[in-house]
């Protein structure tokens, strides 16, 4: 697996792996945690809105020494449930996050779900396109995006998206609106941000999928965590964002990049045991899997 950065759609460059402050950071300051990403060598922070705790990168970044913003990517998302609709208004929470974060720009700005695209998807995306426009993000893109809802700012867009950060992993991707979603993101050239990449070890634990990432792991001396990691970024062909509170895990993980290079066949045998269960753990509110 290489960890060189992945081209966008747009012209620009992402790193392959972000370290996330969402899950189990979600709503707490995490500095310290943010700050040893950082010293481990992870050069993408994915923030949000929801989250509610962008001054920890701001609070990170002031204390990393050696490193300085122009060195890290950083996203962030608009779209918070229980607030007024123009309290995620996508400019006014752009300028809110910079703020917190210190900085005057931010690498990529995300819709964090369709569910937040107000007055209606097709306006809120030509406001993401202006706000692109102004140098207040270099690249825009969604998240938890369905395919109808990539479909209809497609009748609008000048510039489509550049990523959809879903969740992926073995146990989700062969659900049938992920595959017709993830043909229409290939014709596009929007990558997959796969977020959750880890579920089926931590979440939906005795399924189909152990045995076979457990046997791969042996065969490559890594974890079985770096053989997912692995996996996500693989099949999914784009970045994988991940977290941990252990500084050992983060630094694990950011090391999958580099020690796990799974074989076509490997990847393949992951993907077929992935078949044997079905599980999604992330906005279930969102999809509607009884969809054919």
């Amino acid at each position: 697996m290489s960890s060189s950065p992945i081209n966008l759609n747009d012209g620009t460059i992402i790193p392959p792996i972000g370290f996330g402050t969402g899950t189990g950071l979600y709503g707490s300051e995490c500095a310290d945690l943010v700050l040893s990403a950082l010293n481990a060598g992870y050069r993408y922070l994915d923030s949000a809105q929801m989250y509610r705790n962008g001054s920890s990168i701001g609070e990170a970044l002031k204390r990393w020494e050696g490193g300085s913003r122009k060195d890290v990517y950083i996203v962030t998302k608009f779209g918070q449930d229980g607030l007024k609709e123009e309290d995620w208004e996508p400019r006014k929470v752009l300028k809110e996050q910079m703020k917190l974060m210190g900085v005057d720009h931010v690498d990529l700005y995300l819709i964090h779900s369709p569910l937040f695209a107000k007055p209606n998807l097709q306006e809120c995306w030509k406001t993401m396109e202006a706000l692109q426009k102004e140098g207040l993000t270099k690249s825009i893109g969604v998240s938890n995006f369905r395919e109808e809802d990539i479909l209809e700012i497609k009748k609008v867009w000048t510039v489509p998206p550049t990523v959809n950060q879903i969740e992926y992993h073995p146990y989700v991707y062969h659900a049938p609106n992920m595959l017709r979603l993830r043909s229409l993101m290939d014709a596009h050239d929007i990558k997959i941000e796969a977020y959750g990449p880890l579920t089926a070890l931590f979440r939906s634990t005795g399924g189909p999928v152990e045995k076979v990432i457990r046997g791969i792991a042996e065969k490559h001396g890594s974890t079985e965590a770096q053989v997912h990691l692995a996996w996500a970024k693989q099949y999914g062909d784009g970045v994988i964002v991940t977290t941990s509170r252990n500084e050992g895990r983060q630094k694990e993980q950011l090391a999958s990049l580099d020690k796990v290079t799974l074989t076509a066949d490997e990847v393949e045998q992951i993907a077929q045991a992935g078949k044997g269960r079905f599980f999604r753990f992330f906005m279930k509110h969102i999809w509607d899997e009884a969809k054919p």
